[in-house]
């Protein structure tokens, strides 16, 4: 229908805007021509610009046009009988207030444009985010896929399509059983229903690890976890695999190095320890805890003197500090006394770095090397018995001769000098010093000979009560108290009777003059099952020995006395010729203990 449009303001604009979208294509109106007396109305010249006819008068477009429908836009309540007074009567008129609808209609497209151009822009931003969830689901290190609660595949990630060789189209829609059916991923079917059934009920994922049964040999670890909808059910599952294979492999050979570590560490005789900064302890080898009847355990997270006596806790700290003061591994000489024996250790204490370099802890190792330092000591002591004895063969018997002349002629005066009392008190002297040099040349020859000792098995108890059936008769003993404790049942001894009756002799001898011949002797017996040595002991009420002197006290010609010295170093080589040792050592009465360290003799 021909339609002309009267008034040219925006509503004009709006309804021409209107019928030339494809909004109203069920509205045929066929606009010829817009009428406005403002040539400037905003609808006129938009007419104009699309094609359509443009009037000023009403009248000469009416005329013109001879339209069906005239749509009136100008509000004016005086141009309506105008219009009427010279169309047609089948001419149709819209006046403005009816018009109005087509400016609702506007609003209306409006609005669905908007809506339309909202929904256009929410589905790119959901295909862009679609994208970018596949683009990360692909990218993920693990194989990946996503199943609804009928086991039908939704999504896959490419590295599980890689896997299979398969496209990821072809895997969507399919069921998930069929698709891994006798494929290393799923392994027993019914299992992975089982699997199904635990999230569902517990709604946590759920992890397990699974070794193929292919000839090669990959470990996976596999993951199912739940993906719940808005309401909190869960609508599907992801399900991941991680080859874990070469992580495996890295942990068996940590656990292979980490227990060749262990073996070392245990199997080795030296003491291992490995502390932290704070001076906690990491690892402790068996070989110490076994020394302090403790376990390595024990050890473990605990400080040097939360274990140990507090002289030797501070010796350790005091050379871990050093160590790690200086960043440079120390050697050194440490006496750690273990079950009332003081053990020498040769010990290296190092730093130990991280791969970064930085420093993470102190290792000690420490070498018991007791024997070879008594051995040190008995080889020094030899040496010098040795070289005594040698001295002694070769002037021993030279120092005789003379000395009986010297003898002989004092006696001879001392008997012509009866009047003269002086001169006699004079000779008295030359005897008596003449008869002490005899004796030291008597001990000299005893010392030189160092005869070899006749073994033959007796028991410690018996050279005892052997030696002490000689000390009841001697004089020097009979202000003295002897005790005697003497062990049941103690293993018998390689030893030449004589010999060390002569020794336990001297010892005795030793105790009573320290005491000025007035005191106690305790003389005990025991068995050291640990080292396997009878022990026979002489304890005195004496002043004992100075920490200074007790390196000294067995070397031949030493003496606080006056006397020749050669008592104890003639007893110190008797018993080193038995296969022995003496020890001396403070009492806590305050006097000495000697004690005599002889081999058990064990019968197998």
């Amino acid at each position: 229908m021909k339609t002309l449009i009267i008034g040219g303001g925006k509503g004009c604009l709006s309804i021409l805007d209107l019928m030339r979208s494809e909004f109203l294509q069920e509205l045929s109106l066929d606009i010829q021509a817009v009428v406005d007396i403002n040539p400037k109305a905003p609808g006129l010249i938009y007419a104009k610009n699309i094609g359509l006819q443009t009037f000023n008068d009403m009248y000469e477009a009416i005329n013109k046009i001879q339209p069906e429908v005239i749509i009136e836009l100008t509000g004016n309540e005086e141009i309506i009988p105008k219009i009427y007074s010279i169309i047609k009567p089948q001419t149709k008129i819209i006046d403005h207030t009816i018009a109005r609808i087509f400016w609702d209609l506007l609003n209306i497209r409006n609005r669905l444009e908007n809506q339309l151009q909202e929904t256009v822009s929410i589905e790119k931003k959901l295909e862009a985010e679609s994208n970018f969830l596949q683009n990360i689901f692909n990218n993920l290190a693990d194989l990946a896929i996503v199943i609804d609660l009928e086991h039908k595949i939704l999504r896959v990630n490419k590295k599980f399509a890689d896997f299979l060789k398969r496209n990821t189209e072809e895997l969507i829609g399919k069921d998930f059983y069929e698709v891994l059916e006798n494929n290393q991923l799923l392994g027993n079917i019914e299992n992975s229903y089982e699997l199904n059934k635990k999230i569902l009920e517990n709604k946590h994922p759920i992890t397990l690890i699974k070794i193929s049964e292919t000839s090669d040999e990959n470990h996976w670890e596999i993951t199912r976890a739940p993906i719940f909808d808005k309401n909190g059910n869960i609508n599907s599952f992801l399900c991941t695999w991680r080859r874990i294979t070469e992580r495996v492999r890295l942990y068996r050979d940590k656990e292979l190095a980490e227990y060749k570590f262990r073996s070392f560490i245990n199997s080795a005789r030296d003491w291992i320890s490995i502390k932290d900064l704070d001076g906690r302890y990491i690892i402790v080898n068996p070989v110490i805890a076994n020394s302090f009847h403790l376990p390595a355990e024990h050890f473990v997270g605990k400080k040097p003197e939360e274990v140990f006596p507090e002289k030797l806790a501070q010796t350790i700290n005091n050379h871990d500090k050093l160590v790690i003061n200086t960043k440079t591994a120390h050697y050194f000489d440490e006496i750690i006394n273990i079950d009332g024996i003081d053990h020498h250790f040769k010990t290296v204490r190092f730093p130990l770095t991280d791969y970064k370099g930085e420093l993470i802890g102190v290792c000690t190792i420490a070498r018991d090397t007791t024997n070879e330092f008594k051995l040190q000591e008995q080889l020094i002591q030899s040496e010098k018995l040795a070289a005594i004895g040698k001295l002694a063969a070769g002037i021993a018997h030279e120092i005789n001769n003379p000395l009986s002349g010297i003898l002989a002629y004092a006696e001879s005066l001392q008997y012509d000098l009866e009047n003269n009392p002086q001169l006699k008190a004079d000779a008295e002297v030359i005897i008596r010093e003449t008869l002490r040099c005899r004796d030291i040349v008597r001990n000299l020859l005893d010392f030189a000979k160092q005869d070899k000792p006749q073994l033959q098995k007796i028991n410690p108890n018996t050279i005892v009560h052997n030696t002490m059936s000689l000390v009841k008769k001697l004089p020097q003993f009979k202000d003295i108290n002897i005790q005697i404790n003497l062990k049941d049942k103690i293993p018998d001894i390689n030893s030449d009777p004589m010999q060390m009756q002569q020794v336990l002799l001297n010892l005795l001898l030793n105790a009573a003059d320290a005491m000025k011949y007035k005191g106690k002797i305790l003389i005990t017996t025991d068995y050291n099952r640990r080292n396997s040595n009878c022990i026979i002991s002489v304890e005195d009420s004496g002043p004992g020995v100075p920490d200074n002197l007790m390196d000294k006290i067995f070397e031949p010609f030493f003496s606080t006395k006056g006397t020749s010295g050669l008592g104890l170093a003639v007893s110190w080589g008797i018993v080193e010729r038995h296969r022995g040792t003496i020890e001396i050592d403070s009492a806590e009465s305050g006097g000495a203990i000697f004690k005599i360290l002889i081999p058990a003799f064990l019968e197998f």
